[in-house]
């Protein structure tokens, strides 16, 4: 009797299954079609119904008013580099002071967001599978989808700084476009700390993809392209993005704004008893999405309440958790002096490719996150963005490479993993993007307290 039924129900779930798998790993390899699939994912959920959420909601309060000050001409003091308060008031100019105009060019940087990452795994590695799994990834987090719908900030340090790793690549595998590809990774690394600060973190994998080129292409850059593209560009771009301020500040030279702001980072909440802000968070507690941000919360008629979440996909945060672990226990036993088996019987040219994919992840994560550990100061989740993506290639390798096995169960693996991130996105999807729900529901939804 139960064979029959094994047969009647499990065996016709699994070949639906192997049939899915069979179509996501042919999508991952699809040039068109697959970025086809990440565009609509993250245009779709990025565009729809900016304005449909209130007119301030969180740190809209700070960042779309300077905005206006700028345009209107009005002095301020803000706690970052001006350049992502340039951008947002550059959809003001276009659309007007309204959700709508101070949300739309955030909304646009999250949207493309997935695409750069694609584009620069897939020059990076050569590898399809993984470009696509994780653009995929980062177009299903709840975080980068959050931030990405309003007026704030920290979706450009993303942009800027993935462009400029994947800028780098260029630079080094197009030799006779090199100094020019050399040039924009220096724009755009200036771009990102220009943001704010913490897109300095990105000179580590600037120097992570020049190690794995020159180890497996053996091309680098020339002294002169690394001193006046990669040193004095970006610096030369950040401070001359300070001129508009300056011009409308005069009170303060640059020096001693820069101290007010290292002061104002440095002292924020420190020495109080209590946190200065509810939903403050170790830094340690990020990967593990102890402790997520409030940014909206409306009741609504009949029960209904309107709450958006700035939350991570939390599925995804977790396997991409372990997926770190994975990759730094192999960085350690590849450099053992007798390495485990699987890994000694490797072919060499195969070993040092994924020592290297692995190297660059793994250290990135650690230069966006481990800084944190340092800090004093009342600091949040978001914080967490920069180093979550490569987190999210972490695991996105360790999926593609079971999508690469000759083996149909470690295949299917692979491809669960993907459905169950996918289902989760979808799961939580009301909260991201602010859609009414019933009061009753939403605990369904918070599966930690710490969540609330």
């Amino acid at each position: 009797m139960s064979n029959w039924i094994d047969r009647l129900i499990i065996n016709p779930f699994a070949r639906s299954f192997a049939r899915l798998s069979d179509r996501l790993i042919w999508l991952s390899g699809h040039p068109v079609f697959g970025v086809m699939a990440i565009v609509f994912i993250a245009f779709s959920t990025r565009l729809w119904n900016l304005d449909g959420t209130a007119d301030i909601v969180f740190d809209e309060v700070y960042y779309p008013k300077f905005a206006q000050n700028y345009l209107h001409g009005e002095t301020l003091f803000d706690a970052h580099p001006p350049l992502g308060k340039y951008i947002i008031a550059l959809g003001i100019q276009l659309l007007g002071y309204a959700p709508l105009g101070y949300r739309c060019m955030t909304a646009l940087a999250g949207a493309i967001l997935p695409l750069v990452i694609y584009e620069f795994i897939w020059q990076l590695s050569d590898r399809r599978d993984w470009a696509w799994l994780t653009g995929c990834f980062v177009a299903l987090d709840g975080l980068l989808l959050v931030e990405s719908r309003y007026g704030l900030i920290n979706t450009y340090i993303l942009l800027f700084g993935m462009l400029s790793q994947l800028c780098m690549v260029l630079a080094l595998k197009r030799s006779r476009q090199r100094w020019f590809w050399t040039l924009v990774t220096g724009l755009m690394l200036g771009a990102s700390f220009s943001v704010k600060w913490t897109g300095l973190a990105y000179i580590i994998g600037l120097i992570a993809i020049a190690a794995y080129i020159w180890s497996s292409h053996r091309q680098k850059l020339s002294l002169p392209q690394i001193i006046i593209g990669l040193i004095i560009l970006p610096i030369a771009f950040y401070f001359l993005q300070w001129i508009p301020h300056l011009m409308l500040n005069p009170e303060r030279d640059i020096w001693e704004l820069h101290r007010q702001i290292f002061g104002f980072h440095q002292n924020l909440g420190v020495g109080k008893t209590e946190p200065i802000h509810p939903y403050c968070s170790p830094w340690w507690s990020w990967v593990l999405l102890i402790r997520p941000i409030a940014y909206f919360f409306e009741t609504r008629p009949n029960s209904m309440v309107e709450f958006v979440h700035a939350m991570g996909n939390p599925i995804l945060y977790w396997l991409s958790a372990i997926a770190l672990l994975v990759c730094l226990t192999f960085l350690i036993a590849s450099r053992l002096r007798f390495p485990p088996q699987f890994i000694a019987q490797m072919h060499p040219k195969k070993r040092s490719q994924l020592f290297w994919f692995m190297f660059y992840v793994t250290s990135s994560f650690a230069a966006h996150w481990l800084p944190w550990s340092l800090s004093k100061r009342c600091i949040f989740l978001y914080h967490y963005m920069p180093a979550s993506v490569f987190a999210f290639a972490a695991l996105s390798f360790l999926v593609s490479l079971a999508w690469r096995s000759p083996l149909a169960n470690i295949r299917a693996i692979g491809s669960g993993v993907f459905v169950s991130i996918a289902i989760a996105f979808l799961f939580w999807l009301p909260i991201y993007i602010g859609l009414p729900i019933s009061s009753s529901y939403l605990p369904v939804l918070m599966w930690l307290r710490s969540w609330i």
